[in-house]
């Protein structure tokens, strides 16, 4: 019976033991596995860990690299951070002005003209001594696309010119008014006002500028050359005559006779029409500007 017992046993042991053996061999193979995961992963940080060693090294000396850099004088453009002043003569007069940059590309730039002068014409052979009276103020905003110098603007105009005249023509001379011809009179000569008027005081502009001297807007002295148009609307003007004047018919009182006035209205209609084809006012100038301060 003994023996029966052990032979069981023996035989039991003998079907479980290739289980434990391949469970044994299959934990070995997982455990090796792991370790050899383990290594790669270890090698791997170690790679990383000397690369943030050497990113670390090289990092201070990037930041000084950065530090010494030269920095372009464009880049440092920030509002109000220059004054630039200037002179100027322009078909607006002569006149004063002052810039300032608002960033990189756009500044801002506000001026003044005043000039009178004295000025002789002569139309249909009535004389015209006039004095010009030139007064104005603008306000821009520039563009400045590149850095050569050329800008864009766009802006204001308050435009208050004037011209007022001493009109008359010489005694005994032939003059037309209108279609109608006269003859001035010898004891008694034509003598009279006359004016121009603009429709507004307040004009949009608009104009380009180009640097002659000093290319990029950082040079300290700059000769700008500009063009451009001002929209003031058409002047008016008006004609007053008194005196006497003489036809073949004979002579009479100017400022009585009612085909005369009619010839005077048609002579100031055919010069306000010739003015309408000008609505706008050109503008002309060339100045020297000096900048105060760092750009």
């Amino acid at each position: 019976m003994l023996f029966r017992v052990k032979l069981v046993f023996a035989g039991v042991l003998f079907a479980a033991l290739p289980g434990f053996t391949y469970r044994a061999s299959g934990q070995a193979l997982m455990i090796r596995a792991a370790d050899t995961f383990q290594g790669d992963d270890a090698e791997k940080e170690s790679s990383s860990a000397d690369s943030r060693d050497a990113a670390s090294i090289a990092e201070p000396y990037d930041h000084a690299t950065k530090l010494v850099r030269p920095i372009d004088p464009a880049e440092r453009t920030g509002p109000f951070s220059s004054v630039r002043i200037g002179v100027k003569a322009d078909t607006l007069g002569a006149g004063l002005e002052l810039s300032t940059p608002l960033s990189r590309h756009f500044g801002l730039r506000a001026g003044g003209n005043i000039f009178s002068f004295n000025y002789r014409f002569n139309i249909d052979g009535v004389d015209y001594n006039s004095r010009f009276n030139l007064r104005s103020g603008s306000a821009n905003l520039d563009w400045f696309p590149g850095r050569g110098g050329f800008r864009i603007g766009m802006g204001v105009l308050y435009f208050n010119n004037t011209l007022s005249a001493i009109s008359g023509v010489p005694p005994g001379n032939y003059f037309e008014l209108g279609s109608q011809g006269f003859v001035n009179s010898v004891d008694d000569p034509l003598h009279g006002t006359a004016g121009v008027d603009f429709s507004r005081h307040v004009a949009p502009m608009v104009s380009v500028a180009y640097n002659l001297i000093g290319k990029r807007e950082s040079s300290r002295i700059t000769m700008p050359l500009e063009l451009g148009v001002a929209y003031t609307g058409p002047a008016k003007i008006y004609v007053t005559l008194d005196g006497t004047a003489c036809v073949s018919d004979g002579c009479f009182t100017f400022a009585e006779n009612q085909e005369a006035q009619q010839s005077l209205q048609d002579e100031i209609k055919k010069l306000n029409n010739n003015l309408s084809s000008y609505p706008v006012y050109p503008i002309f100038s060339i100045g020297v500007t000096y900048r105060l301060g760092r750009r």
